[in-house]
């Protein structure tokens, strides 16, 4: 069982897919697959401490924002974003900026500067 490219890493929207393996039986039984952002965070490695070998989504300790290049800025948005007109969404020169926006636009504290968000 080998992880394909989306397991590895994001496309230009931000987003790929869960690398951890799944079993049944005892034997391999492909991946998790659902919608990652990124390979496992601190606070994620407390939610899920088994093997990642690439991209983790929320459930296996990935990322909790999306984070992504729009124009000249980034963009950070929810792990049930729609778009930018129905979801809310922070933009910033840098991912952390634009996480820090987010958390600003749905009304939670934005962390510590170079905090993780999530």
């Amino acid at each position: 069982m080998q992880c394909g490219m989306r397991h590895r890493e994001l496309d230009k929207n931000g987003e790929g897919l869960c690398s951890v393996p799944m079993w049944c039986g005892g034997m391999p039984a492909g991946f998790c697959d659902e919608p990652a952002f990124g390979k496992p965070t601190e606070s994620g490695r407390q939610r899920y401490s088994g093997y990642v070998p690439g991209l983790a989504c929320y459930g296996h300790g990935g990322p909790e924002f999306r984070v992504f290049k729009d124009g000249d800025k980034y963009c950070a948005v929810q792990r049930d974003f729609e778009d930018l007109v129905q979801s809310p969404a922070g933009f910033g020169a840098t991912p952390g900026e634009a996480i820090q926006a987010l958390l600003r636009e749905i009304g939670e504290q934005p962390k510590a500067e170079g905090g993780e968000a999530g």
